[in-house]
């Protein structure tokens, strides 16, 4: 649990933190966001040609737009209005198909955290799971309508109009290669995202060993999934939920809060502000100052 004596100990613990350690990670934010927007011109490639600067300009605008949106259900906005030529609503799904893939890594990386960290006994997740049983049964009831549409679109797709034929076929023009190239490179960036925790919890004095972290890792971002949440607020169920899954290796609270905390300014809120320097570029602002 945190408690008052791990606040007063955060600032500290920054001032003492390891700082090229804490550079090395600064760094791999690019590389982080860069790969995303590398997936993001790779999906929009159908229906506009768009550079890497240009794509990499749209994925840091949007992540300036989601911060003041649930789990960060704006990016999508910040992306589109860059476009030129592309249907914004074609352009949308493809976001929503990136986004998709993005998390079936998390959950599937979840899932192997989940059986390794069970078999191996590295803690028990009794309670973990049954303290979240409503977001399990959410997350099942989102998945089973979901499956449950796209099969009956599909079925019945020649029975819809032209219009929303033409908006299906967005997920049904990509091929078994392109959904895996869309695939290495979310789990590309999923890995990157691994890796910056690890060196931050290394950058802090917390000494553990690589894959004992890597799976409390993954379930730390498996659970997350799971909650609704702000970017703004999201830095502290990401900190609690972290502190709750170290306790049996560190009791070193203040340094696991405090890796929570710069990850999330060093991926989050620093790309935010690099987004907000782009952000009056986007052809919705574009629009309004014509109008």
């Amino acid at each position: 649990m945190i408690d008052r004596q791990d606040v007063i100990h955060f600032e500290t613990r920054l001032q003492e933190a390891n700082k090229t350690y804490i550079i090395t990670v600064a760094f791999l934010m690019f590389i982080n966001w860069g790969l995303e927007a590398m997936k993001w011109q790779y999906l929009i490639r159908s229906l506009e040609k768009m550079s890497f600067i240009n794509s990499l300009i749209a994925v840091f605008s949007g992540v300036t737009v989601s911060v003041f949106m649930p789990n960060r259900v704006g990016e999508f906005a910040g992306r589109i209005f860059y476009l030129e030529k592309a249907d914004k609503v074609s352009a949308t799904l493809k976001n929503f198909l990136g986004s998709l893939i993005q998390l079936s890594v998390t959950l599937i990386t979840g899932v192997i955290a989940i059986y390794t960290a069970t078999f191996n006994g590295i803690l028990d997740l009794n309670d973990l799971i049954s303290s979240r049983n409503d977001y399990w049964f959410l997350l099942l009831g989102v998945v089973i309508l979901l499956l449950t549409g796209l099969i009956l679109l599909r079925k019945f797709k020649h029975r819809l109009s032209g219009k929303i034929r033409y908006y299906l076929d967005v997920f049904n023009e990509m091929s078994f290669k392109e959904g895996i190239n869309v695939f290495v490179l979310s789990t590309l960036r999923y890995a990157v995202f691994l890796i910056q925790y690890y060196l931050l919890l290394l950058a802090f004095g917390i000494e553990i060993d690589f894959w004992l972290a890597a799976t409390l890792i993954a379930l730390n971002f498996f659970i997350q999934s799971f909650i609704p949440s702000f970017a703004l607020t999201e830095v502290f169920t990401r900190g609690a939920t972290a502190v709750y899954l170290f306790a049996d290796f560190t009791n070193d609270s203040a340094a696991i809060l405090a890796v929570s905390f710069l990850l999330w300014v060093i991926n989050l809120a620093l790309p935010a502000l690099i987004g907000a320097i782009f952000v009056g570029r986007m052809k919705f602002f574009k629009t309004s100052e014509n109008e």
